[in-house]
């Protein structure tokens, strides 16, 4: 190349204080393209005043017109929409990520406000892209059968793993985060959003069947506090597990790989996934997973992982108990995570991203 590919990149996931599985893609993309400035020249493009979007007509009216305006005056080559709807009314060549189709699937998920333009829109803006990027060969399936995107047209491009997630052994950073979260030698933890399809209520039902095992057993249930989460809380109190089930609310990166490197096991009951993050990282600090029994978590964690049937209590907290009671059975998950956490990376990511550009370019006829 005699220049760096120009891209204008929405920023728009990026804003506010605390980043979930959308911002996180976004962060760690830019992240690699902002470390290749021969290759790359990256165009963050920014809504007003860096703050998250409170009302989907904003959202609408910043992809629609004033993304594809601060794209213009900077002058890329190239739009990529790492999350969320694709503009339509411009001739700048388009690449969009597409992390699930959930919200068509099952559009109650969403509040009705936005279940819209999360469930309609956004995957009708699909085809207005000249590449579609899948985080999964699952995303990509529902991506050609249920919105008939040519399979040519989509590259699947896994997530990888944040450096920072790596197997804790220093005994004092562990009995540091261990005091300061209240966790014992022996816990269950899950982190991320608290939302119905995250099966929160099944981990906690799982948990008290077998919450006797040990006076020290705990379940830390990780994330940022909104309506559901209250909702769980008093479910707790009810099932008088308060002095068991922790919220310990939104915990920094660095201090979740040291939890991930010493729980028993992650719990990830979700009814259903895109990709499922949480999986590669747990692989990568030496934590087992059990998981449900989704099709994007085989393709994920192939045989490092257990998996149980979506939903299922009971079934979940008999593994549960294997895996807290059977430590050869345990160390297994821990080698095979490891092994195969291996295959998750960021600068893979962004290599293969790059090459949807050049990809998408070279049809435009754009010289670069």
């Amino acid at each position: 190349m005699e220049r760096p590919i120009r891209v204008g990149f929405d920023a728009q996931s990026l804003t506010g204080k605390y980043q979930t599985g959308l911002g996180i893609y976004a962060k760690n993309i830019a992240r690699i393209m902002e470390k290749h400035p021969e290759t790359i020249n990256l165009k963050m493009l920014w809504p007003k005043g860096r703050k998250p979007f409170r009302r989907t007509m904003e959202r609408l009216t910043w992809e629609q017109y004033y993304l594809v305006m601060a794209a213009h005056r900077e002058e890329v080559d190239i739009i990529h929409m790492p999350c969320f709807s694709v503009p339509r009314f411009t001739r700048l060549p388009k690449v969009v990520t597409a992390h699930d189709l959930i919200v068509m699937k099952q559009p109650k998920l969403m509040a009705p406000g936005s279940r819209w333009y999360f469930s309609k829109w956004i995957p009708s803006s699909y085809h207005s892209a000249d590449h579609v990027i899948a985080v999964s060969q699952a995303t990509k399936v529902d991506l050609v059968n249920i919105l008939q995107i040519p399979p040519e047209k989509i590259s699947v491009i896994y997530h990888g793993v944040n450096p920072v997630y790596t197997r804790v052994t220093d005994p004092h950073d562990i009995n540091r985060i261990r005091f300061k979260y209240h966790a014992p030698m022996e816990f269950f933890m899950m982190v991320g959003s608290f939302e119905p399809r995250k099966n929160h209520k099944v981990a906690i039902e799982a948990f008290a069947k077998i919450k006797d095992a040990s006076v020290q057993l705990k379940l830390l249930l990780i994330g940022i506090p909104n309506d559901y989460q209250r909702k769980l809380i008093e479910l707790v109190k009810d099932m008088d597990l308060t002095e068991q089930v922790l919220f310990p609310g939104y915990i920094p990166d660095p201090e979740i790989a040291v939890l991930y490197s010493v729980a028993t096991a992650y719990l990830f009951p979700s009814s259903a996934e895109g990709f499922g993050l949480p999986i590669i990282e747990g692989m990568a600090t030496g934590c087992p997973i059990i998981a449900s029994d989704l099709n994007v978590f085989h393709e994920i964690g192939g045989q490092a992982v257990s998996y149980v049937p979506i939903g299922d209590h009971s079934s979940l907290s008999e593994e549960m108990l294997k895996m807290h009671e059977d430590p050869p059975y345990r160390a297994t998950y821990v080698i095979e995570g490891l092994s195969r956490s291996m295959k998750y990376n960021w600068e893979h990511a962004a290599e293969e991203t790059l090459r949807v550009y050049l990809k998408v370019l070279t049809k435009h006829g754009v010289d670069i």
